[in-house]
């Protein structure tokens, strides 16, 4: 893999983290707007876009196992 390889390569992982940033931030928004509970230490967040650039999210709380 050349530099310009490099470089393409770590500019398209930074628009998906932009990407789950947006959609995280529109859950968050969502969830405080509706009186969603914060979860407790013991659960784990997930978010995750359904495709890539769609506007449609979804969110779940899982347990955390120890």
């Amino acid at each position: 893999m050349d530099d310009r390889q490099k470089w393409m390569e770590a500019a398209a992982g930074i628009e998906q983290d932009i990407e789950y940033l947006r959609v995280a931030l529109a859950v968050y928004r969502k969830n405080a707007e509706n009186g969603v509970p914060w979860p407790s230490p013991d659960d784990l967040y997930c978010i995750q876009t359904m495709t890539y650039g769609s506007h449609m999210q979804t969110s779940d709380m899982v347990r955390a196992r120890r």
